[in-house]
């Protein structure tokens, strides 16, 4: 995935968000876009799933104010699976 298909999928997360669509409304939870065994298309999958995730997320808590701990939130948990 290129850099810009990852910040279209951010958009597209953000603009559902905005449109008032449901963290579980993710289009990569649809049964025809799951990975059916091949390991690269896992990676792929799951890539693109989480980059709609996280614009769907960061707009909701930017609508909430609490974007910033959104953000801190975010990055404790990667120092804490980098420590691990």
């Amino acid at each position: 995935m290129t850099i810009e298909e990852l910040i279209d999928l951010q958009e597209a997360g953000s603009r559902a968000r905005v449109l008032g669509l449901k963290a579980h409304e993710n289009p990569y939870l649809a049964a025809h876009r799951m990975p059916t065994g091949d390991t690269n298309a896992l990676g792929d999958w799951l890539a693109r799933h989480d980059a709609w995730k996280f614009g769907w997320e960061a707009e909701d808590a930017s609508r909430e104010g609490r974007i910033a701990a959104h953000f801190k939130e975010l990055i404790s948990a990667k120092r804490r699976a980098l420590d691990t």
